[in-house]
């Protein structure tokens, strides 16, 4: 019998058992972040240094595909570690690290899921968790992909980088709390056995991308004793302003809303700029998404002129406040010193490709080593599925010691499922979820 085939027959069995041994009021028992003690910050937090581990913990309930599928994994930590909001202040965050069977302590891949909304209950440390919620299937989805990551025997680190505040599109947030998510991490030896000289790498699509590109900004400046291999970063998001311009009006709506609520929660003077802009009639609605998820934000504010919900409409985000929060939140002001493969739908209706264009561009001028593969068929969705295994090729490769090309290159395709390894390892991709789904050990077969 076929060793995957084998291994997903004994899994659907253990998982069956597992489902049949969960009390039907269990949900009840996984606590959200805002109500977890475990994720207050403890006294002296001052005194700490950025990645400092504060307290760590095995999950409580087990990591699981759409917080219904137990992942069979060797170990699962939560692990509250020191970082720095937006401006410079110390505070608590979350990250999880994921051990798989067999594990490689030597390869550590940090892993940023797209959150894309200002509520914790919609942070990774919550929604992985079996049982925690189904309003956050669209960031669920996304430990497919890191399943991937760890039947490869890596360890895979994956941060509420949003910060306690669910800071959502805030970049400095996101990159510092990426930042020492790695450093936390890579401090964790004596419960996880990861090496602390682990060989280090990123990739986040979308909304993890944006954290995973201020991360690799913000590197050489905030975390200069960390040296990543490569990044994988698709669909970017570099500028907050087109995104939400170009979204206006369109299926995509909602993110403007949750984007702008996240900037909300981090800046207090743009939280008093926009109570003073809010439309009376609908402030309730649209300071609903921050309790809530992306998938009800899409749906309750698809096709909606965002704009409309201030009194001065579109003009709203041309005031000095609101523009010197979207300019410190633009990516492209820092050159990374981290080889970066970037993957991005020429077709993009979320986030204009020109954006994209430019700041590869200008990392290029600025003597960075980037790949960046255009893509046609795509759109932003699909190319988060089709893209994802070129991308687990070249991270493959900065992870087994190959060194990425130096300088850059960009190259306009089909699809970037052209390259016959691309589709190698989307069968691996295709056949590694289905396994773990039934509960299959995910990781490799030996250890290395």
């Amino acid at each position: 019998m076929n060793f995957n085939l084998r291994k997903g027959l004994v899994g659907l069995l253990a998982c069956l058992q597992t489902a049949s041994a969960i009390p039907l009021d269990a949900r009840q028992l996984v606590v959200v972040p805002d109500q977890d003690s475990f994720y207050s910050a403890p006294a002296g937090l001052n005194a700490t240094a950025p990645g400092t581990i504060l307290r760590s913990r095995p999950v409580p309930f087990p990591i699981a595909a759409f917080n219904t599928l137990p992942a069979n994994l060797e170990a699962a930590y939560q692990i509250l570690y020191r970082t720095t909001d937006s401006h410079g202040n110390p505070e608590a965050a979350m990250t999880t690290l994921l051990v798989p069977h067999n594990a490689q302590p030597s390869k550590l891949l940090s892993y940023q899921i797209a959150q894309d909304a200002p509520d914790t209950a919609c942070a990774p440390s919550y929604v992985l968790q079996l049982l925690s919620t189904p309003g956050a299937i669209i960031s669920q989805a996304e430990l497919l992909l890191i399943e991937a990551a760890l039947d490869k025997g890596w360890y895979v680190v994956t941060p509420d980088y949003q910060g306690p505040q669910s800071a959502y599109v805030a970049g400095i947030q996101s990159g510092h709390a990426t930042l020492d998510s790695v450093r936390a991490a890579l401090q964790s030896q004596n419960f996880s056995q990861l090496s602390p000289d682990a060989t280090v790498t990123l990739w986040g699509y979308s909304g993890g991308a944006l954290a995973s590109n201020w991360a690799v900004e913000l590197q050489p400046s905030y975390a200069p004793e960390l040296s990543f291999a490569g990044a994988a970063i698709g669909g970017a998001i570099p500028n907050i302003q087109n995104v939400m311009e170009t979204i206006n009006n369109g299926p995509f709506a909602g993110l403007s809303a949750s984007g702008v609520m996240g900037l909300y929660n981090e800046y207090p003077n743009l939280a008093a700029y926009l109570e003073q802009q809010f439309v009376p009639a609908t402030e309730t609605k649209f300071k609903s998404v921050r309790g809530q998820c992306l998938p009800a934000t899409a749906i309750e504010f698809a096709f909606n002129d965002m704009f409309s919900y201030f009194k001065s409409g579109n003009a709203v985000i041309q005031g000095a406040i609101p523009q010197e929060v979207l300019k410190t939140n633009t990516l492209g002001q820092h050159v990374p010193t981290t080889p970066l493969y970037f993957y991005k739908s020429i077709n993009d209706e979320v986030s204009p490709i020109a954006d994209t264009d430019k700041i590869v561009s200008g990392y290029c001028a600025g003597g960075a080593s980037v790949q960046y593969q255009r893509d046609l068929l795509s759109e932003h969705g699909s190319l988060a599925v089709t893209g994802a295994p070129e991308a687990m090729v070249w991270l493959e490769a900065r992870m087994n010691g190959t060194p990425a090309a130096s300088g850059c290159s960009t190259n306009s395709v089909i699809s970037t499922l052209e390259d016959p390894a691309a589709i190698v390892a989307l069968g691996e991709l295709v056949v590694g979820a289905l396994a773990a789904l039934l509960g299959a050990p995910i990781g490799p077969l030996s250890i290395a």
